[in-house]
């Protein structure tokens, strides 16, 4: 059994992500009530790339790493089965805050710490930026805010206007890194 391995992307990897099968059944997702975590039944599934969708990921990719970001991708021989990017931008304008722009793993490898180990390296960039939180806009299904919650991040209360604005159905969180 071959092991996975982890390196930092280069821009003209991005499309790489393409290889990424980010299909899921999903059983429950919070919502936010009243500042608390609702969690709720729900029945759907979340299916491969389109590629219209794909296409503005990967640009979205590109431009985190040519902005001075990164992507660090897990590798199961030459195939690329997950992915975490740090945005640098600075949440809010503070570069304090750094943005977990993406975290996906490929749906055969999940529940053997990829995620962990990916949010570990974005985590260690953040550090080294002088970052003292990352700030995650995470999918709202049980399985994606459970594996934050388990890392220790928390729910914000007073999550950042524009990102809520542009995710207002995910669940805003905060991990502190100090």
């Amino acid at each position: 059994m071959t092991l996975v391995t982890y390196r930092e992307l280069q821009q003209h990897e991005a499309e790489l992500l393409r290889d990424i099968d980010r299909s899921e059944q999903v059983d429950s997702t919070y919502r936010r009530v009243n500042g608390m975590l609702q969690l709720e039944e729900t029945r759907q599934t979340v299916a491969a790339w389109q590629s219209s969708e794909l296409a503005a990921y990967v640009s979205r990719l590109r431009g985190v790493i040519a902005a001075g970001g990164s992507a660090h991708g897990a590798w199961k021989e030459r195939r690329l089965v997950g992915i975490g990017s740090l945005d640098v931008a600075g949440v809010g304008g503070d570069r304090n805050i750094l943005k977990l722009d993406m975290l996906y793993v490929s749906a055969g490898y999940r529940g053997q710490g990829i995620g962990r180990q990916l949010t570990e390296l974005v985590v260690r960039k953040a550090r080294s930026l002088g970052a003292t939180r990352l700030y995650i806009s995470a999918t709202p299904t049980r399985g994606t805010v459970d594996a934050y919650l388990r890392l220790g991040a928390a729910v914000l209360q007073s999550p950042d206007p524009e990102l809520l604005a542009l995710e207002p159905e995910d669940i805003h969180l905060s991990l502190t890194l100090v």
